[in-house]
């Protein structure tokens, strides 16, 4: 008996999206774990598509019109600030990065998120950077780059924000850029668990910031010379009044 069960096989529940394999039942969850034809899911409201990554990158294209861009080999590319999605494609690849972009009343608020079937440890880190020319703020960050399916829709972490009011409210003015490299193999999801989900590698203030901190420190430093020169006048005055204390002392011995 033990042996017709053993040879009973069963399909992949990923079969309608186009899955074939066949496999004794108790190596079912095994495969369904790993399966590449596991579903992806579109984060466009009131969207329900769901397909394999290949399926939900024709979907972007042909229903959302999403503006896409192929990753080069340097992991580095250069956008114009746009609201909306962002898909950036790799040659051969089951996945691919979702770049999201967000008008928030605190500013713009873009995170990214690799697409694939198969949430895995952090793969893949990003470093993104924006410069508007028409106020001269610039910016940037580090992140690891979380894996999903999107299941559960885009992510609520952001990993870079354009502060309002520093940046300008014309979007042609502000470029992005995304630099994608992947994680050295010795780091993992625990090293990273107390973080958050998204720890930050690294943040470079706004030039902005650097500039309102040097006029503060100047406005103090000024401050200082002037109660530097109020206390030099002080002793002059104290100097003055010994002196004079002094000729009077002579005059009454002279007396």
């Amino acid at each position: 008996m033990e042996h017709v069960v053993q040879s009973v096989t069963v399909a992949c529940s990923n079969g309608k999206y186009g899955c074939a394999e066949k496999f004794t039942y108790y190596k079912k969850e095994e495969h369904e774990k790993a399966c590449p034809n596991a579903p992806c899911f579109c984060p466009e409201s009131g969207c329900e598509f769901a397909g394999p990554t290949k399926m939900l990158l024709d979907h972007f294209a042909t229903q959302h019109k999403c503006p896409s861009t192929n990753l080069p080999d340097s992991g580095s590319v250069s956008l114009r600030l746009k609201p909306g999605l962002h898909v950036l494609q790799c040659t051969d690849t089951s996945y691919f990065f979702l770049l999201s972009m967000a008008s928030k009343p605190f500013g713009h608020a873009i995170s990214v998120v690799c697409v694939q079937p198969n949430v895995t440890e952090f793969r893949f880190a990003c470093t993104m950077s924006y410069d508007c020319i028409t106020t001269g703020c610039c910016g940037s960050a580090s992140c690891h780059i979380r894996s999903s399916s999107l299941s559960d829709g885009l992510p609520t972490v952001y990993d870079l924000i354009l502060p309002k009011g520093k940046v300008s409210d014309d979007e042609n003015s502000i470029m992005i850029k995304a630099t994608i490299r992947r994680q050295p193999l010795g780091l993992s999801r625990s090293c990273f668990r107390e973080m958050g989900p998204t720890p930050a590698l690294e943040q470079r203030p706004d030039t902005c910031d650097v500039e309102e901190k040097e006029e503060e420190e100047k406005e103090d430093h000024e401050e200082e010379e002037e109660d530097d020169n109020e206390e030099e006048l002080d002793d002059d005055h104290e100097d003055e009044d010994d002196d004079e204390e002094e000729e009077e002392d002579q005059e009454e011995e002279l007396d």
